[in-house]
């Protein structure tokens, strides 16, 4: 995957899509496979915005169904089922954990029934079915679980994801199909023609040239930016999004050997406590906004929020200073009825402005794919050219073309054996790059010494930059250390150092 500016100019795309999350990921995917001739343009990096941001969770949304959403909890688990198959190196299945308390807001009848359904709701595509799980089972697994008036819990099983990570996976995708990606080139004005858009204006923020790309239908799926972009096109109807924000905090690991759905002690509101890459994730909120997408904080009530419903349920209790990090993002609901925050609904919606701006607004991460089909759909009548969706079966780049049980214990004994890695970093590399994991290791026989940890104690090593500079239109240490790997969350001290010894310009040969 590269960046090439000159072929954005280069004739008419049947398709452009402005934004580069998972929606417009998934679009560009979905599109270069029926055929069609695409761009995609972000003004940052991909997966920069919401999809960088997310719980990192793969799941049918149990919260869902005490809103009523059971057709959204339904596609979800279809979906969780695919995305398991199609990135078994990026999607992974996680247990969790629903405690029970003597008073609770969440009495264990209601909970067993709420899991008896999410099975039903699975059927075929369960991962495992739910269980009680008695008091004294749960206290010697989770000695730091509460234990005042806990009466016991069930379990069930969802997926864990790296959200940038498959994003980047989808874009790669593409681009291996034909699709013509950049990132950092922002759209600052639109070309009309008959009263209707024909492509965009841009601006590529790297380098400074400006450019027009031309496209006989354009998508905004920007998330969060998309009121900003239809406003930019000229479409003065009412906003179509009311975001909510979501902050999350990361802390050291607690060696939890699963994730924790729980209930808010003071608004009764579901966050989760979750084990990611070694340490601990505690979040969400879910609180209306004025803030931009542009200039999103976290308060120092957002993190007490976590903080509180976290010490109410766990100990030794978790303070501030012992916090690695915080992160926060916009959920891009649509604007719809009004309510509480958490019961805006997560589903999608199509706009078409006169201009023939066509804008996708709200969704969940892991129904990612089904938007994208639903969006193609549609722009497949514009084009006059339907064609059957491909994604449903389709393996990302990464993924293996055998089993991941089988393929995994084989690519890490390769990589030790071929690089003289250490079993961890073999593993570590074939659980993010799956089938290129060996393209990565390929840059230790031209420099041994890329096979040195960033930042010891992580796993991630010197020679993932120059894959990621080479392959995945890294331009930014932000790029490296917020997206395609996590370290800036885990030590934000490295965002403000200059980045590790890189080696010069590399390419080993590809291997297929």
């Amino acid at each position: 995957m590269r960046r090439d500016l000159d072929a954005l100019t280069a004739g008419t795309f049947d398709l452009l899509v402005l934004g580069g999350g998972i929606t417009g990921a998934g679009v560009a995917l979905d599109a270069t496979l029926r055929g069609y001739r695409v761009a995609l343009i972000d003004k940052g990096d991909f997966a920069s915005g919401t999809s960088s941001v997310s719980s990192k969770l793969v799941h049918g949304g149990l919260r869902y169904l005490e809103h009523g959403d059971v057709r959204l909890v339904y596609e979800a688990l279809r979906e969780r089922r695919r995305l398991l198959r199609n990135a078994p190196h990026l999607v992974r299945p996680l247990r969790f954990v629903l405690p029970f308390y003597s008073g609770g807001r969440m009495p264990p009848w209601k909970g067993r029934a709420g899991l008896l359904l999410y099975d039903l709701l699975a059927g075929r595509d369960n991962l495992r079915r739910s269980r009680a799980v008695a008091r004294a089972g749960l206290r010697r697994e989770f000695p730091g679980l509460r234990a005042e008036r806990l009466v016991g819990a069930a379990e069930y099983h969802d997926a864990q994801m790296d959200d940038t990570r498959l994003c980047l996976e989808v874009l790669k995708s593409a681009a291996a199909h034909g699709a013509c990606l950049a990132n950092y080139v922002e759209a600052v004005g639109f070309e009309k023609g008959g009263g209707v858009l024909t492509g965009v204006q841009a601006r590529d923020r790297a380098g400074g040239a400006e450019l027009v790309i031309r496209a006989r239908q354009l998508l905004n799926a920007t998330g969060p930016w998309v009121d900003v972009l239809c406003r930019l096109a000229g479409d003065d109807g009412e906003p179509h999004l009311r975001p909510t924000k979501g902050v999350h905090l990361v802390a050291p690991g607690r060696g939890l050997s699963a994730a924790f759905l729980l209930l808010h002690p003071d608004d009764g509101r579901v966050l989760f406590v979750i084990p990611w890459m070694g340490k601990t994730l505690v979040g969400t909120t879910d609180t209306l906004t004025a803030e931009g997408p542009d200039a999103l904080s976290v308060s120092d009530a957002d993190t007490a929020y976590l903080l509180r419903a976290f010490n109410h349920h766990f100990s030794p209790p978790l303070q501030g200073e012992d916090l690695l990090s915080r992160f926060v993002g916009l959920r891009p609901l649509v604007r719809t009825r009004p309510g509480e925050p958490s019961s805006l609904p997560r589903e999608f919606r199509l706009f078409r402005s006169p201009s023939g701006l066509l804008t996708a607004a709200g969704g969940k991460y892991t129904t990612y794919r089904h938007m994208a089909e639903v969006i193609t759909d549609a722009v497949a009548e514009v084009l006059g050219r339907r064609r059957r969706c491909r994604t449903a079966d389709f393996a990302l780049d990464g993924t293996p073309r055998e089993p991941w049980p089988r393929f995994e214990p084989g690519a890490v004994a390769l990589l030790v054996r071929q690089y003289g890695l250490p079993e961890s970093a073999a593993r570590h590399l074939a659980g993010r790059y799956g089938r290129r994991a060996v393209e990565v290791a390929a840059y230790l026989g031209l420099d041994p010494s890329l096979a040195r940890p960033v930042a010891e104690g992580e796993p991630d090593l010197l020679a993932e930059f120059i894959y990621q500079r080479e392959q995945e239109m890294a331009l930014t240490p932000a790029d490296h250390l917020l997206r395609r790997t996590r370290l800036g969350l885990f030590r934000p001290a490295l965002l403000k150092a200059p980045l590790p010894r890189a080696a010069p310009s590399i390419r080993p040969t590809r291997r297929n």
